[in-house]
């Protein structure tokens, strides 16, 4: 076996720190739930609508890292300060981070499958 087949370098790295770090975020948010045993649906509909507001603060973070990292504190510190403070926004950033890696995760794969079936047929 050579050790540029190995295990540890044909895994994608990027995306699956962001999708644990996006699954820690969520469990975090439902365990500050959890923990104030109340959980009803005004705060289920908050989750749903964080949702929205946290996907844009990760495209203003991502953008502000792409092109100035020396700013990219204010937006962490704000993202920080969210999770810290609201359990709706651990939840939500959790979601927006695990959704970004997996909508072209799906994309992929069903082209994948679609390509697959068309040469399984012909």
């Amino acid at each position: 076996m050579n050790s540029d087949e190995s295990t540890s370098r044909n895994i994608a790295w990027g995306p699956l720190i962001i999708v644990v770090s996006g699954g820690v975020l969520f469990l975090l948010g439902a365990a500050r739930f959890f923990l104030r045993h109340r959980f009803g649906f005004i705060d289920a509909l908050h989750c749903c609508f964080a949702v929205v507001p946290a996907a844009l603060l990760l495209l203003i973070l991502a953008y502000v890292i792409q092109h100035a990292r020396l700013a990219s504190v204010i937006p962490l510190l704000a993202a920080g300060v969210l999770a810290f403070t609201f359990p709706v926004f651990d939840v939500a950033f959790g979601l927006a981070l695990m959704g970004v890696i997996a909508g072209p995760a799906l994309s992929e794969w069903k082209k994948g499958k679609a390509s697959a079936e068309i040469n399984h047929g012909a």
